[in-house]
């Protein structure tokens, strides 16, 4: 299967690189991105699965072992452990009218499956327009190769 994955690769060829991942590990080119993305960085990175940190370099690999039910289960694990179970769950706009705290579990379960499936879509829309081997940039939604810098 065709992933993407945190790379020092091409670190640093970028005014404001950032690598605060492990290299190798699981990365997805959606973020949550904060009120100022330009300023802080966030419009960039690429989370990793694993660290819960980003990267601003990332790389479309072939992991034959990795199924798509194995990567729904590495989003999902990231995203509970990084709280967005809780962060749905308190979300107001989606309470249940007997419940005033939020939404029921169930309706937080399909909302988390959503998010789930949002992830791989963009992982696999990314990794189908990319050769095997290219090292990635964003800039917020989009997506290019990175370069190596040449001179002329």
């Amino acid at each position: 299967m065709l992933v993407l994955v945190a790379t020092t690769e091409l670190q640093g060829t970028d005014p404001g690189d950032y690598s605060f991942t492990l290299d190798g590990e699981l990365v997805t080119p959606i973020v949550a991105e904060c009120s100022s993305p330009t300023r802080c960085g966030c419009g960039r990175g690429f989370p990793g699965f694993a660290s819960s940190r980003a990267t601003t370099t990332a790389m479309v690999v072939d992991r034959p072992h990795l199924t798509p039910e194995l990567l729904a289960d590495a989003v999902s694990a990231w995203l509970e452990r990084d709280g967005w179970r809780e962060l749905l769950a308190h979300d107001p706009a989606h309470e249940d009218a007997d419940d005033t705290e939020g939404p029921a579990d169930d309706v937080v379960d399909e909302m988390l499956a959503e998010i789930v499936d949002e992830h791989i879509e963009a992982i696999t829309e990314v990794c189908a327009h990319f050769a095997v081997g290219t090292v990635l940039q964003r800039d917020g939604s989009y997506v290019a190769a990175r370069a190596f810098p040449q001179a002329a």
